[in-house]
């Protein structure tokens, strides 16, 4: 019998910055009401699928690259590809390979876990022709990670609820530096500390309408009005944290960056220029200071919506 050759799909898989995080309440059954505006960057991993029929009619998963040292159990992408095909009823008779080449660091509050998991159903819904609506695809992507609907859409986007509202944002642009110092902080610890400001005003989209217009005063209303609710959590919780984060920022501040901050619940934070060379001599000031030395450090853009 002739085995059809596996067709293989491949795609890039962006990690996102938060131009800032607001918590605005929490639900009864636990999860965290928030606010924020999402963008990707042009920092990601590479991630590709290999499909083939299977005559067991089961699904049988198999991965390579730089995720394998994640138990199955939870890895996003495995978690990812058993929701598409229990909800895609197309049947589980394949046989599928995942394979990522990791450049997000891991534990950064960058999202490359929910975007490696959204690239899996993005490519899994390719291969097969798209067998789930858009609308259920993405409350799939809700039961793998609040940040999945986000890494389903290609755009910058005002993020609300639990993660499941999400109305694009054209036009945002901007250089930025990312920086990962060589610790994580655990999101749930972070979301479950006592002292976690819950109860942030609502931000109304319409806030940003005519900042928008124009980029620098978007990132000027950003800087007014906005935070990273959780950065104060990880300063109390993470003493070493906090002083990177003043190191970085005294490295960059000189350069007149848009924003200094935090992404999602940490650890890496972000400065955002206007221009490509304030970047350059950003990149040139943190990697000579000496108390930077051990983390990861990155160059990147804002991907154009």
């Amino acid at each position: 019998m002739n085995v059809p050759s596996p067709a293989k799909l491949s795609a890039f898989s962006p990690a996102k910055i938060n131009l800032f995080l607001h918590i605005t309440g929490r639900r009864a059954d636990g999860y965290h009401l928030l606010q924020s505006i999402f963008c990707p960057i042009t920092l990601g991993d590479q991630l590709s699928v290999s499909v083939q029929t299977n005559s067991s009619r089961e699904l049988v998963i198999q991965r390579s690259g730089d995720l394998v040292h994640i138990p199955e159990q939870i890895d996003l992408t495995v978690r990812a590809c058993k929701a598409f095909y229990a909800h895609a009823n197309i049947g589980m008779g394949y046989a599928v390979t995942i394979h990522v080449d990791k450049q997000v660091p891991e534990q950064a509050g960058l999202g490359g876990g929910s975007s490696n998991a959204a690239t899996v159903l993005r490519l899994l819904q390719q291969h097969h022709q798209n067998p789930i609506e858009p609308e259920q695809l993405a409350a799939i992507g809700l039961t793998l990670g609040a940040d999945v609907p986000f890494f389903l859409q290609d755009s910058s986007a005002f993020v609300e609820g639990i993660g499941e509202a999400i109305t694009p944002i054209q036009g945002i642009s901007g250089h930025l530096i990312v920086y990962k110092p060589p610790l994580s902080c655990p999101t749930p610890k972070i979301f479950s500390d006592p002292q976690l400001t819950r109860n942030s005003s609502d931000v109304k989209i319409a806030v940003f309408d005519s900042a928008r217009r124009m980029n620098s005063e978007l990132m000027a209303c950003l800087q007014a009005n906005t935070q990273n609710a959780l950065q104060a959590v990880v300063s109390r919780n993470y003493p070493e944290w906090e002083q990177q984060f003043g190191v970085f920022s005294n490295c960059v501040a000189k350069l007149n960056p848009q924003l200094i901050r935090m992404s999602g619940s940490g650890s890496a934070m972000f400065a955002l220029f206007a221009s490509p060379s304030q970047l350059s001599t950003a990149v040139a000031a943190v990697a000579d200071a000496p108390e930077l030395q051990r983390g990861q450090l990155f160059e990147c853009k804002i991907k154009p919506s």
